[in-house]
């Protein structure tokens, strides 16, 4: 995520109103070396936070005008008694991006892939100053800071924006999470991170569709591939229109994937989805299991169904 001493840069910039220094200055008024200085500067440019250039000689730094930049200064200028670059530095903004509802420390330390030890420390730190507060076994922002919470996941959504454009034209992100993100693009990416997914990857379950859409592609460093369970969830995250939940049924009948199976995928995916994941699934395993009798208005006749179903050799 960010270091301490970007977080001071950050800070310090916002102080300023978005004032433009000279590097060389930046690094005076903090007390750095101008060679520390200069790799945090140049770290902060590469992510696109701030905006080195390069005028007589000198570099001049100044905020961008990025999403997260922007929330951050908002926080720095509405809280300036707050010790924003100590609070938040390392794993802190996994937290915060988590912290949009009431967590547990389990949810946090399962989510964030951070020691449970470190968790409660940090969920400490912020309690202490009143950014954090908790009710039973739960914790939440206090109301004057749920913009952290909008900080955090503007700043995830930023790297994952990043990253996706380096490898791939007209970047859209779907769903994101701290480490695994879902986007579409028009052009295909070969990276080993990114897997394909949506209507495109249907044809390696027998469903193939002539339509060329956009591409999809689901980042993950955890996963050799994705399982069909994972495909269903992306095509309702990617649309869950008539058509789309259509391919949905005929891919769980095609593979014989269990409620159960799905309904646990979909608690993976709906802590950051806008639609009701578990839901739909819920609905597309009961029209299954009624062989039609439980329906829904986006959803197909069932002998509509079958009729399709069986164009790919599909058995219901």
């Amino acid at each position: 995520m960010l270091s301490e001493s970007e977080l001071t840069v950050l800070s310090h910039l916002s102080a300023d109103e978005g004032e433009d220094l000279i590097q060389r200055e930046l690094a005076d008024e903090l007390g750095w070396d101008p060679g520390h200085t200069s790799r945090v500067v140049s770290n902060l440019a590469d992510s696109e936070l701030v905006i080195r250039e390069q005028q007589n000689g000198r570099y001049r730094v100044s905020l961008s005008n990025a999403e997260p930049t922007e929330r951050f200064a908002d926080l720095t200028r509405e809280f300036p008694h707050v010790a924003f670059p100590d609070l938040l530095a390392g794993p802190t903004i996994q937290l915060l991006h988590y912290l949009n509802a009431e967590r547990t420390a389990a949810e946090l330390t399962e989510w964030t892939a951070v020691s449970r030890a470190t968790v409660y420390r940090r969920l400490k730190q912020l309690r202490n100053v009143g950014i954090v507060t908790k009710h039973d076994a739960r914790f939440s922002l206090t109301d004057q800071f749920e913009a952290l919470a909008a900080f955090a996941r503007s700043f995830v959504r930023h790297l994952h924006r990043q990253e996706a454009s380096e490898h791939a034209a007209s970047v859209r992100l779907i769903w994101i999470d701290v480490d695994e993100y879902l986007f579409s693009c028009r052009t295909d990416v070969a990276e080993p991170l990114f897997h394909q997914t949506g209507l495109d990857a249907l044809g390696q379950y027998g469903i193939d569709l002539l339509t060329r859409e956009e591409q999809y592609y689901f980042r993950s460093e955890d996963r050799a591939d994705l399982a069909p369970e994972d495909l269903v969830c992306h095509l309702l995250l990617i649309d869950d229109g008539a058509r789309y939940r259509s391919y949905c049924l005929l891919l769980i009948a095609a593979c014989g994937i269990g409620e159960e199976t799905l309904t646990r995928t979909a608690e993976r995916y709906d802590r950051d989805a806008e639609i009701d994941l578990k839901g739909l699934i819920r609905e597309l395993c009961a029209y299954l299991d009624s062989n039609g009798s439980v329906s829904g208005e986006r959803l197909p006749e069932w002998e509509t169904f079958k009729s399709t179903a069986a164009n790919y050799d599909i058995s219901v």
